[in-house]
Order: structure tokens, then C-alpha cells, then sequence
């Protein structure tokens, strides 16, 4: 079952059982003193390990807003430090809870304030900050109770198909008393009025947040509504932060030069970023994959396949996004079936799809030699209880954000898809294959 987050102190689920008694004690404290009737607009940013980007962050919310809340997630970093120098008031948690609480308590805290709104700027927001005043605007004047910043409002025709596949796979609701789905949902830039402040305490699983505050005040009969924000293609320069990241696609790469450019051209179609684990490279995989614009963690020395599975899950989870493509970049799979991985994420309502090369007797072109090694890893999956499965070795797979959020890997070597699958099978996670082809005549793979 999944665990439920809703404000303080009811929630401290992710504590360490001696910390469970002292949470609450650890977190800033709103006296009555503190409270000002006339509070105008608050602002309300959860950070874990942003020292690089927040202050200027926090500095430029500033000029919109009487006061900035940081909300750090229990940060390795010196997150906390920069937030408060850059003028911030910050609230330290020392157990790492994840987004969904650190967003309430900020709320909790701000409305504790007597602000008359508040607006929540997430990591996707950052562009957007110039935005704060027209998100807000409505919420400030009592027309609305939660108004979210909208990148599609004025361009339906043209959403993305990575956010087509984010909005099915969020089942989202509709708009008060219409019938026309909202065009941005999973936006964090939002703003709260006072009223829907004073009715956020409420339990959600943590992995819908955004559509789960929406679904939570329209059954308190609050207005919801969208407002555009600004095309960034319209400001006079561009941003120094990256734009929203839903779907990321992620490969690792070992001297990859020869395939890695035709893969992540080929895969960016269908999502909005692509990650590459430069795995102690001693060719130009690094400076490819660099110039085609794909985030780039780069090894000193090659760390083996499930060191490389553990960064791409943990950018995936501090991107928040909702859906991740794992491939081979060395050209052996096919960038087309990504879309077909993502549309069966969606349309079986799964958690992992994994692209077989079984499902339509594709084996005759797999090498004798790899299938010895498959048919081992294979059998140690199935005494580990994994329900069974055609391809439990493909390393071509697609995640839902249930499972990008509990996968947790321990192991560096070619073992760690086995150990994902008793991950999954352990969390009651929903998997589902879908035939892929794959090819093994490509030079020195």
C-alpha cells in the first residue's frame, strides 16, 4: 500500500522511529507575534539539493511577493544556508520526506503567516517566475481559489505529445462544471487563495500531488481555473534554467561515439529531455551527447550498468517527472518503440513496461552466447518470486512515477534489471510487456 502524506503531525510516515516523536519540534514555528493581519502574498518553494540555482531564485521571487518560504527537504548541500542568504525564511527538515509534505507545510506555514494568498514555485517554475503576478492576481482578489500557471492554455493544438502522455497518465480531472480537461495540471506554478489554504489538510499519496490538490478543493466546492503563462519563445533572452521535464529518457553510454548521436535524436521525439550516464568514456561520447543537448553525468571510471541505473533514477525522482524510458545506446533498440513503451504505460494503466524480445519470436536473432546469460539471470529472478515475465533482462523499460519513486538499486552490476524486477514485485507494482526488435549485428557491441 502506498503511504499517504497530508500536513502536520499527523503524517511523519518516512521518519526513523526515533525521530517520530520529535519531528514536529524540529520544524520553524509560526508565534502569534509572527502573524500579520495585512500579509499580502507568500511564496512557497520545497528544495532538496538546489544550492546552484535557488538563490537567484529566491531573489527574483522576491520582487513579486512580502515573503519567501523554503521548505529544505532535509539537503545534503548548503541549500539551506543559500535560501537564507538570499533572504528566505527556511524551514529545516531533518528527515527527507519528499515533495508532497515539504509543499503542505509550506502552505500551512504561510497561511499560520495571515498572508491573503500563496503561491507554490516548483523546480519546473523557475522560468516562469516573472509569471507570479498573473498567476496570483485572482487568487488576491477573491475570484478564485486556485489558479494554475498554464504553458498550453492559448495552444491546445500543439501540447506536446510527452504532455499528452503525462495528462492520461495523471487521470486528471476536469474543470468545474465543464467538460474540457485542463491543459496544464502537473504545472508547479500555482497559486492558493486564503480559502483553499484553510482546506489543504488532507491525505494524498504523493505521487498525483498537483491532481490530487486540484480533485481535493473542487469537492470543497472551490473555483479552480488556469492562467496563461508567457511563451518563452516570446521573452528577449532565454531562461538560465531548463524548461518543464515530464518524460526523460535515459541511456547509459561506455564509448558510444559511433551510435549515441542517431539514438538520442532519435529518442528526443517522444520525450521532453534525454539524460546520458557517460560511464568513464574514453572516446567523445561525453562531448556527442553534450552537443545534442542531453543532460550529461559523467564517471571518472567505468562503475558498471547498475551504478549507471542508480544516477538515472535519482535525476528522474529530482526532476519529478512522471514517466522514464531506460534504452541502450548503442543503437541495438529501436528509438521508435519509445513511443510504443509510453502508449502502453498509458493505455494498460502499468507502472513498468518492458520491451520484449520474445513476445513475437524475435529470439532467433539473439546470439547464442546471450542467451546463456539470460536464461541464468532469468531463473535467480523467478526463485526471487518475480512473477513471470517473456524478457525479464531487456534493458529497454519504461516507469511510471509509483515506480521511479520506490525503486531503490543496490547493486553495479548487469544484475541490477533482476534486482528492479524484486523491487517491483516487492511494491505490487503493475508491469506489463510489449514486443520490441532488436538488433545485434551493430560493429563492437
Amino acid at each position: 500500500m502506498s503511504p499517504t502524506v497530508s500536513l502536520p503531525p499527523q503524517e511523519s510516515h518516512r521518519a526513523r522511529a526515533e525521530d517520530t516523536a520529535s519531528f514536529d519540534a524540529r520544524l520553524i514555528k509560526v508565534t502569534d507575534s509572527d502573524v500579520n493581519p495585512h500579509q499580502g502574498l507568500i511564496a512557497v518553494i520545497p528544495a532538496y539539493n538546489e544550492q546552484i540555482a535557488l538563490g537567484s531564485v529566491v531573489l527574483q521571487v522576491r520582487q513579486h511577493v512580502d515573503r519567501v518560504i523554503v521548505v529544505d527537504d532535509n539537503s545534503t548541500d548548503k541549500t539551506p544556508e543559500v535560501a537564507k542568504m538570499a533572504g528566505a525564511d527556511v524551514i529545516r527538515l531533518h528527515v527527507h520526506t519528499g515533495r508532497a509534505y515539504a509543499l503542505l507545510l509550506g502552505l500551512k506555514n504561510a497561511r499560520e503567516y495571515g498572508c491573503k494568498a500563496a503561491v507554490y514555485i516548483g523546480p519546473n517554475a523557475y522560468a516562469h517566475i516573472h509569471d507570479i503576478p498573473k498567476v496570483a492576481a485572482a487568487t488576491l482578489t477573491g475570484d478564485a481559489d486556485l489558479v494554475i500557471g498554464s504553458h498550453y492554455l492559448d495552444v491546445q493544438h500543439n501540447v506536446p505529445f510527452s504532455t499528452e502522455i503525462s495528462r492520461t497518465l495523471r487521470k486528471l480531472p476536469k474543470k468545474n462544471n465543464d467538460s474540457l480537461p485542463f491543459t496544464d495540471p502537473m504545472s508547479d506554478i500555482r497559486a492558493f487563495s486564503r480559502r483553499a489554504l484553510d482546506k489543504l489538510d488532507f491525505k494524498t499519496d504523493g505521487f498525483h500531488l498537483e491532481t490530487d490538490i486540484i480533485a481535493h478543493l473542487q469537492s470543497q466546492n472551490m473555483r479552480v481555473e488556469e492562467a496563461p503563462l508567457t511563451n518563452l519563445s516570446d521573452l528577449p533572452s532565454d531562461p538560465d534554467w531548463k524548461n518543464s521535464v515530464r518524460i526523460l529518457a535515459a541511456m547509459p553510454a561506455f564509448n558510444e561515439e559511433k551510435c549515441l548521436a542517431k539514438t538520442i535524436i532519435g529518442t528526443r521525439k517522444f520525450v521532453d529531455t534525454v539524460l546520458v550516464i557517460d560511464d568513464g568514456s574514453t572516446d567523445a561520447t561525453k562531448a556527442i551527447a553534450e552537443e545534442l543537448g542531453a543532460l550529461v553525468i559523467h564517471h571518472e571510471n567505468n562503475a558498471g550498468y547498475g551504478a549507471a541505473l542508480q544516477d538515472i533514477f535519482q535525476k528522474a525522482r529530482e526532476l519529478h517527472v512522471d514517466a522514464l524510458v531506460i534504452l541502450d545506446a548503442d543503437g541495438q533498440h529501436n528509438p521508435d518503440d519509445v513511443g510504443r513503451l509510453l502508449d502502453a504505460l498509458v493505455k494498460l494503466d502499468v507502472d513498468v513496461v518492458i520491451g520484449s524480445r520474445f513476445l513475437e519470436k524475435n529470439e532467433r536473432n539473439i546470439p547464442s552466447y546471450r542467451k546463456v546469460g539470460m536464461k541464468v539471470l532469468d531463473g535467480a529472478t523467478r526463485i526471487a518470486g518475480v512473477a513471470d515475465i517473456s524478457d525479464s533482462q531487456s534493458g529497454f523499460r519504461a516507469y511510471g512515477k509509483r515506480a521511479i519513486d520506490v525503486i531503490n538499486l543496490n547493486g553495479q552490476g548487469m544484475s541490477a534489471g533482476s534486482e528492479i524486477l524484486i523491487q517491483i514485485s516487492d511494491h505490487n507494482l503493475r508491469i506489463a510487456e510489449v514486443p520490441i526488435n532488436v538488433r545485434y549485428d551493430i560493429e563492437d557491441t
